[in-house]
């Protein structure tokens, strides 16, 4: 019995240790960090001068995982971003997505559509492309909405500017 008492307090204790260790794994995955900037066109590698597109664009660097203990702060975070007529969204900091979280940034896409305002995305990785496959987000914003990096992005609204 003294054995048999052992093995059930170093089991109880293992199990209160993978508990504790899964609550804080998901506290730290749930932030998730949202920042804006500014389009500054002398910081791009090419001349474009003084442009007004970039006057009502801007960038929202999105770090960390996208799932469903991170959605309400990533809607909460985008709250405090400027209305931008032209929003790019840097998801390099998001390596990964969920369900819930594509489906918040599908809501996102929508919402800024349906103001007029046009939305890009760059450097996602692969599995959070297919989630913005299978979501729908990749159908509303278009193949062309995709980009490698965010000066690729602000010189594609540059071209677009100009062909008008």
């Amino acid at each position: 019995t003294m054995l048999a008492t052992v093995v059930f307090d170093l089991t109880v204790a293992i199990i209160l240790g993978v508990i504790y260790s899964a609550i804080l794994y998901v506290a730290r995955s749930s932030r998730i960090h949202v920042a804006f900037s500014t389009i500054d066109g002398n910081r791009l590698r090419y001349d474009v001068g003084k442009s007004p597109i970039l006057d009502s664009a801007g960038v929202v660097y999105v770090t960390g995982s996208l799932f469903f203990g991170a959605v309400d702060e990533f809607n909460h975070r985008l709250q405090d971003i400027p209305e931008e007529d032209h929003l790019i969204l840097s998801l390099r900091g998001m390596p990964s997505v969920d369900v819930s979280g594509a489906q918040a940034v599908l809501e996102l896409c929508e919402s800024l559509q349906k103001q007029g305002k046009t939305v890009a995305c760059c450097g996602m990785a692969d599995g959070v492309r297919t989630y913005f496959d299978r979501t729908g987000i990749t159908v509303l914003l278009g193949e062309t909405a995709y980009f490698w990096n965010a000066e690729d992005a602000i010189l594609d609204l540059l071209s677009a500017e100009i062909a008008e």
